[in-house]
């Protein structure tokens, strides 16, 4: 009795320590998708179709003073789900990076919800979209030494996926004999091994969406072979993998798993925690957490 009696004076005392802790949590998470969509940017310079279905696209973003040589692949994120936006979720990232002297090619997709959205037809956009860039930057005389690909989230699977797919066996759809040549990724709150995240739940972007991504009923557990960044590994091209601590949609042990696969295969693959940003922070120019995601884009364009 003495002992609970005990025990129960500590109660009011911990919850008084791990107040602090939770209120952290609570405010964190200053950042939404609509705070983002909702900033005001003066937009890409050219809007370029690569396919017959209208959301099979990209946005040009051409910098008066292309001093970093590089461009960047972008690629939004939202659950691979329609009922999210789309490239606007990027652009104040594009307008920023812009400003910076990087070339930008930010590319929509068809989604689940969009006919011909999941697979392959999400996957064949993506790869589309990016094998378009080269011939692009060759009818405008834009000279870049190095292509980078970056994404956020679902994008950030997407992206990883975009430079692994040179690994995929010709019995794939999803096959390409002559991808695009990627040079790094920057995967932000990346989804990079969808088995593991179907696992998880997925809750943040509802029930059996990554196993409908993959069509998983149809194709049985191969289907994550050609679609999950962790079934390719290496990649042989260096990944830096940014994660949030107060990250819901995908919390930061993802990130930290990946990452180390990717290093046990023997990839160049570094983790950065931002421990007190939330899912969104990182794509948001005017957050602090910003600058840490800029400075690897002008590292990743520079690495030799």
């Amino acid at each position: 009795m003495k002992l609970f009696a005990r025990n129960l004076f500590l109660i009011p005392l911990l919850l008084l320590l791990l107040t602090p802790m939770f209120a952290r949590d609570a405010n964190a998470q200053l950042i939404s998708w609509r705070d983002v969509i909702g900033t005001e940017v003066s937009g890409p310079d050219e809007r370029i179709e690569f396919g017959e279905d209208s959301l099979r696209f990209g946005e040009l973003w051409i910098p008066d003073n292309r001093r970093r040589k590089t461009a960047i692949i972008l690629i939004h994120g939202g659950c691979w789900l329609s009922l999210y936006p789309g490239v606007e979720l990027m652009h104040p990232m594009a307008d920023e990076l812009r400003n910076q002297g990087f070339v930008v090619w930010n590319l929509e997709y068809r989604r689940l919800g969009h006919e011909g959205g999941g697979y392959p037809g999400t996957f064949l956009d993506i790869a589309a979209g990016a094998d378009l860039l080269p011939a692009l930057l060759d009818e405008r005389a834009i000279e870049v030494n190095r292509i980078l690909v970056a994404g956020h989230s679902a994008g950030g699977h997407l992206a990883t996926w975009l430079a692994a797919r040179k690994k995929i066996g010709t019995e794939s759809p999803l096959y390409s004999q002559y991808p695009v040549g990627v040079d790094a990724i920057l995967s932000l709150a990346g989804i990079n091994n969808l088995e593991q995240y179907a696992r998880y739940g997925s809750a943040p972007c509802g029930e059996r969406t990554v196993e409908r991504l993959v069509n998983l009923d149809e194709r049985g557990d191969g289907a994550y072979r050609d679609t999950s960044p962790s079934e390719l590994l290496p990649l042989g091209i260096p990944h830096v993998e940014i994660t949030a601590a107060f990250d819901s949609p995908v919390p930061p042990f993802f990130g930290r798993a990946y990452t180390e696969a990717a290093r046990q295969a023997g990839d160049d693959a570094t983790l950065i925690l931002q421990p007190e940003a939330g899912h969104f922070e990182m794509i948001a120019p005017w957050s602090s957490e910003w600058a840490q995601v800029l400075e690897q884009f002008i590292k990743l364009s520079a690495f030799q």
